[in-house]
């Protein structure tokens, strides 16, 4: 295998094809039809999409000189890459070649590749759904909180802001959030949804109990803690965002709070991969999290923007 991967991606592909020899629908009920390529067409489409993985491996892993050793997290990467260019439909098209391609290399090469059975295909960000993609940064957001601060703002939009960034709160369960909803013994939170859904409870972690003690002290158990209306909140985020330079890169989308949900999806999923959660466990459980219940991978994808 001492060839380039553009050749070895080549060499695996022509031994793979037929030409007309096979029922594709008898292999298909056999379940052999990810080791055949039935047709010219299908051989250029695996060929122009294996040219890109190996321009993609070349200049991102230099190091990866043989098809087996591309690893999983790789070929995702490079899915993620095109997303920035391909649509829906297209990417959709890249995963069902890519789960081909792992076939007829393990089948030539007498190996155990696994790019396929854990691979998300990205959103394409060439949606007109411009919402669909945005995502506040971490650095905005303490921008937004220092700026308050240093204004030393009362305002109960402040707050609604800083529970959205702790726990990824819709602005309507901000809204709604009561000192009997924090529950420091257990170390769980209690949020009402909205839109008719089931209230959840999640955890608190060390890092928001300062946070916790600090909004709920001196308030009645029943009081709302952010007592405005959800509008009012967004208003207050997007003045925020106007004073500091930064409303152009969210106005567009209009998402206010909705922004923020985001990056705390991110920072979610992030955490549980390191945990080492595989990438669909990942996804469902900040699903479950930010309170979409389980099995909302397309959903999701419009949160987790980098999925890795």
């Amino acid at each position: 295998m001492g060839r380039n991967l553009q050749y070895q991606f080549l060499n695996s592909i022509d031994k793979a094809f037929d030409g007309g020899g096979h029922d594709k629908h008898t292999d298909k009920h056999n379940g052999k039809h990810l080791d055949t390529v039935y047709s010219y067409a299908e051989r250029k489409g695996l060929i122009e999409l294996s040219s890109q993985i190996a321009r993609f491996i070349k200049e991102s892993y230099p190091d990866t000189k043989k098809v087996l050793d591309i690893k999983e997290e790789m070929i995702q990467n490079f899915l993620n890459s095109k997303s920035e260019t391909c649509n829906k439909e297209t990417l959709g098209q890249y995963g069902s070649r890519i789960h081909k391609l792992e076939h007829i290399v393990n089948d030539v090469y007498k190996g155990s590749a696994s790019w396929y059975n854990d691979l998300i295909i990205p959103t394409s960000k060439v949606s007109n759904d411009k919402t669909r993609n945005i995502s506040m940064s971490r650095e905005d957001y303490n921008s937004i909180l220092n700026r308050a601060y240093n204004m030393n703002s009362s305002s109960k939009a402040l707050i609604a802001i800083e529970l959205a960034g702790h726990f990824g709160m819709r602005v309507s369960e901000t809204c709604k959030f009561q000192p009997r909803d924090v529950s420091l013994e257990a170390m769980k939170l209690h949020i009402h949804e909205s839109k008719g859904k089931k209230n959840r409870d999640i955890d608190i972690r060390k890092r928001d109990v300062n946070f916790l003690e600090r909004i709920i002290e001196g308030l009645p158990q029943d009081a709302r803690i952010v007592d405005i209306k959800e509008d009012s909140v967004n208003k207050y985020l997007a003045r925020a965002e106007e004073a500091l330079g930064i409303r152009d890169k969210y106005q567009e989308a209009d998402t206010g709070i909705h922004c923020i949900r985001k990056m705390v999806a991110q920072e979610r999923y992030d955490e549980f991969r390191k945990q080492g959660l595989s990438k669909k466990d990942s996804l469902n459980a900040v699903s479950i999290y930010l309170g979409h219940g389980m099995d909302r991978d397309e959903t999701m994808k419009q949160y987790v923007l980098n999925i890795h």
